[in-house]
Formats: C-alpha cells, sequence, structure tokens
C-alpha cells in the first residue's frame, strides 16, 4: 500500500492506494504548532475510523507547501507506518516540465496536480486549484507548464468580509437560488460563489486568447472546487483527489 499526503495551508489531505485503487481519503486542519507525536495520533485515529491497519505500507509520499509542518508529519508517518515518506516541497522531483526553465519555483502542489492531469486528461488543458489561494494552470499540448495566475481564495474572500467590515456576517459556501441577491447572505454568497465562477471563466478565456490556441480541457480540484465549478460557463471536469493520484504517479514513476 502506499500513504500519500498533501500539506495545504488549509487542511492536509491524504489518500491510501493499494495498486491504483484509492482505498480512502481524509482530511485533517494543517497546524503550525503541532508535534509530530500529537500528528501520530491524528494518524493513528484516522487509520481507525475507517478501520484500516498502518502496518503493511511499502511507501509514502508527502507533498507541502507548508515547510514549517513537512517535519512533524513526515516524522508521524515514519512512526505510524514504519516507512520513510519521499517529501516533495516544489517542482524537483515531479518530473514536470516547465517553460521557466527554473526548477524549484512551483508549489508541490501546482506541480503534482499538472503530473496527474498530464496523464489523465486530453492537452492543452486549464488545472484550477481551489483552495486557500485560487490558482489556474496552462498546461500546453506537450505537456509542459507554461504559467499560471493566483489569487486570494474563496475561503480568504469570505473570512475578509465577516472580520473587515461591521454588519456582514460568515456564511457558507454555497450558491443562492438567483445572482441577485435580495437579502445579505444571499447577497455574499452570490458575490462569492458566481463571481468566482465567472472570474475562473473570464480568466481561462483571457489566458486562451493570450496562448493562441484552443485549450479543450479544464479540470478543477481543491477543497471548494465542487460548488464553484458547476456555476461555470466553461466546462469544467471537478476531479477532487486530483493531487493524489499524481503523488501516486510520482512514487510509481521513481520505481517503487
Amino acid at each position: 500500500m502506499l500513504l500519500t499526503i498533501d500539506i495545504g495551508n488549509t487542511n492536509i489531505t491524504m489518500g491510501i492506494y493499494e495498486g491504483d485503487d484509492l482505498l480512502f481519503t481524509s482530511r485533517l486542519a494543517t497546524d503550525r504548532k503541532r508535534t509530530s507525536d500529537q500528528y501520530s495520533v491524528e494518524l493513528l485515529n484516522i487509520f481507525k475510523l475507517h478501520n484500516a491497519s498502518c502496518q503493511g505500507f511499502s511507501g509514502a509520499i508527502i507533498s507541502s507547501v507548508v515547510p514549517e509542518v513537512v517535519n512533524a508529519v513526515g516524522n508521524a508517518v515514519e512512526t505510524v507506518t514504519g516507512v520513510k515518506p519521499y517529501i516533495l516541497t516544489s517542482d524537483i522531483g515531479t518530473g514536470l516540465k516547465i517553460v521557466t526553465n527554473t526548477e524549484g519555483f512551483l508549489g508541490a502542489d501546482l506541480a503534482v496536480a499538472s503530473v496527474a492531469a498530464i496523464e489523465k486528461y486530453p492537452l492543452p488543458c486549464f488545472i484550477v486549484d481551489l483552495g486557500t489561494a485560487t490558482k489556474i494552470i496552462l498546461i500546453d499540448e506537450d505537456g509542459t507548464f507554461l504559467g499560471c495566475t493566483i489569487s486570494a481564495g474563496v475561503g480568504i474572500s469570505l473570512e475578509a468580509l465577516a472580520k473587515k467590515t461591521s454588519q456582514l456576517p460568515a456564511v457558507s459556501l454555497k450558491a443562492p437560488s438567483t445572482s441577485i441577491g435580495t437579502n445579505t447572505v444571499d447577497c455574499m454568497k452570490s458575490g462569492t460563489v458566481f463571481g468566482t465562477a465567472a472570474m475562473l471563466d473570464g480568466l481561462t478565456a483571457r489566458m486562451e486568447r493570450d496562448f493562441g490556441k484552443d485549450v479543450p480541457t479544464t479540470v478543477a480540484t481543491g477543497g471548494l472546487a465542487e460548488e464553484i465549478v458547476k456555476h461555470c460557463e466553461r466546462k469544467t471536469v471537478f476531479d477532487e483527489n486530483l493531487i493524489l493520484e499524481g503523488l501516486k504517479n510520482i512514487y510509481k514513476r521513481k520505481g517503487n
């Protein structure tokens, strides 16, 4: 079995693979103050929750955009499973071709998602990652990472509205029945959900024009993607476990 873990700014997502079969996934909050022992307890609880054994792993691989958490999680993985994880903190080691030739500048999450999409979907393609930040990646027909956009994520935007204003409440990320809000909550939901969907449509169209070629595939991933992309006008495939699949593919490529 293979343990795959993606450490993001907000959440840590993990998946267990047996061959190419994803047995289960789980998610816990990223906590920069947790020790390796505390993360070990979290991992043990997750295995118990899914009635799964923490033994029998042939390997583990971690991608992270939170350097201060990597060692604690990596040590926890080794303590619980007995295997030392392979760790990715940038594009280095992913095998991804990058047009800038600046190895190491790209976050591990974007590189890993790109690797998965290149193997799974028709190219060229856009990859939309809706997490703490909202990213749009462009991959060309040869599987080369051409570049991306980064903007504040949906959760950050909602949090800022609630914290920086006196009369706007915290709201859930669920689209209202119409874009024309008639109360405060629906107005905020409309601006957030439909506004983000419109931004994705607009940015991908602009990137496609700048690229000068049609981009037939758009795939979206990330914790907030499912609710947003169904309101996009551009046909978009939601792939919840794209990064975990990319981690599995990278691990297999290394001959493990």
